[in-house]
């Protein structure tokens, strides 16, 4: 196998993330309660592929899965352990609520229900009851971790350019694609349009 084929497996994550920063755009600029809603689920499904984790209920903490997605890949990106970690501990309540919205509407969708939605300004929540528990998720909180995502994406990004600078004569026609591909996705330029409140400010619980 060629060692730098992770470069060739890597890219999936790259075009998920590109199409999460185009439904969170989406979901900034409606206040139709359809789009808020489905943009939610979509958002809330994709963004479990890039940061899979399992919890500790008792301690209230997450922990990457090792075994699933990105993370088998932890081996070629030396910092994609700890910038994944440090986004977990960084977004643990928003993350819980993110899979609970998730499993449920692809386990029991007939018991995810929508309670509220809001949009305006930049700024969208919406309101599920799952069962009989209501849970609550905003457009602020989403913006957190797909900002950190895309910083993380970045870094990645750096390292495969750098890769191929020293290693040009070394990679396959196939390797030399992906970074093609790779290179025209710009998550700086997404982190630019977005506007973030300091955590404290309150909004984190609307």
């Amino acid at each position: 196998m060629n060692d730098f084929n992770w470069i060739n497996n890597i890219n999936i994550y790259f075009v998920i993330l590109d199409r999460i920063n185009q439904y969170l755009k989406k979901l900034l600029r409606t206040i139709q309660h359809d789009e808020i809603e489905k943009y939610f689920f979509y958002l809330s499904t994709e963004l479990l592929r890039l940061v899979p984790f399992t919890e500790d209920k008792k301690e209230h903490t997450l922990f990457l899965n090792k075994k699933d997605g990105i993370c088998l890949l932890e081996g070629c990106i030396p910092f994609l352990d700890a910038d994944l970690q440090k986004i977990l501990d960084e977004n643990t309540n928003s993350f819980i609520k993110i899979k609970q919205i998730r499993n449920k509407y692809e386990h029991e969708p007939h018991n995810v229900n929508s309670a509220f939605s809001t949009g305006h300004s930049s700024f969208s929540a919406m309101g599920f009851y799952c069962r009989t528990e209501l849970i609550s998720l905003n457009s602020m909180e989403l913006t957190y971790i797909i900002y950190d995502l895309n910083k993380l994406f970045d870094k990645i990004k750096n390292l495969i350019i750098e890769v191929e600078k020293n290693n040009n004569n070394d990679l396959d026609r196939f390797n030399k694609d992906y970074i093609e591909h790779i290179k025209t996705l710009d998550f700086k330029r997404y982190n630019e349009t977005y506007t973030r409140v300091p955590r404290n400010f309150g909004l984190l619980n609307i």
